[in-house]
């Protein structure tokens, strides 16, 4: 079936999941459809459409794996010759959506830092890069900030590597927590992380950097004997502005913070 032979061409998976909803409205006309799937522990969902008020879904599974829960709504019942045709689609569409989850989470394995659950280094630039151009293209604002874990080398050193790993596991969530679900966060390298504030810029974005410092600064010493404090460094991104002229001045105005006497916030705008 021709349909088969293109599903399987295709590694991507919200493309994949898009083909399939063009082909599968030929024969089951729907609103919307939506797939739910999990990834390291966290649901993720791809919705095409607007959900109507009438709903079938079905438990993928292939081999004995669950691969995740497909919905196709709209605003009148479904009947039963149509969800028998809608159940032989699914058969076709089973095993290219296994190995686009397959490519998807190898995807998400690299591009994670396994202690921490967030972005990674390798992923950074490719960000920092994408969003400059959107603030720049559409006129809006954009902030770096550069954040040093100040005293994880005394944590590892007073009470050993696995404190040092759960302070760095306790910063991450709460600059994750802490932060809007259109900013993004990164760990950048041992003790250093990044956050983009899409939509920040200047005393804004300072405010911001200030409040997740005191919000650490505030954490329970447990499970970490010592309590983690943060210093950093925030810049504005400004007309002219490429990656590495954002980033070099986020990275000054962290080493400032640093010379301050740490666990503070100094800012280059």
């Amino acid at each position: 079936m021709a349909l088969a032979v293109s599903l399987a061409r295709n590694l991507d998976l919200e493309p994949l999941i898009e083909q399939f909803s063009r082909s599968a409205g030929d024969y089951v006309p729907h609103d919307s459809l939506s797939f739910r799937h999990d990834v390291a522990g966290s649901e993720q969902t791809i919705l095409i459409g607007a959900a109507g008020r009438h709903a079938c879904s079905y438990q993928l599974t292939v081999e004995d794996t669950s691969l995740g829960t497909l919905s196709l709504t709209r605003c009148r019942r479904f009947d039963e010759t149509e969800l028998a045709t809608l159940e032989q689609l699914l058969g076709i569409i089973v095993y290219p959506l296994r190995n686009a989850l397959l490519y998807y989470r190898a995807q998400h394995e690299a591009a994670t830092d396994r202690l921490t659950g967030l972005a990674n280094r390798s992923v950074f630039g490719d960000a920092l890069a994408r969003e400059i151009s959107r603030a720049q293209r559409y006129g809006s604002s954009l902030a770096l900030l550069m954040v040093d874990l100040d005293n994880l080398k005394l944590i590892n050193d007073r009470h050993g590597h696995s404190a040092g790993d759960r302070a760095l596991q306790q910063v991450a969530q709460a600059l994750r927590t802490s932060l809007r679900d259109s900013d993004q966060v990164f760990r950048y390298a041992g003790d250093e992380f990044a956050v983009l504030l899409i939509g920040g810029e200047g005393s804004a974005a300072v405010e911001v950097a200030e409040r997740l410092r005191t919000q650490v600064a505030e954490l329970s010493p447990e499970p970490v004997p010592v309590r983690p404090t943060l210093s950093i460094g925030v810049s504005s991104l400004r007309t002219d502005d490429d990656t590495q002229a954002l980033f070099e001045r986020a990275d000054t105005a962290l080493y400032a913070a640093k010379r301050a006497g740490r666990n503070c916030v100094c800012s280059t705008d």
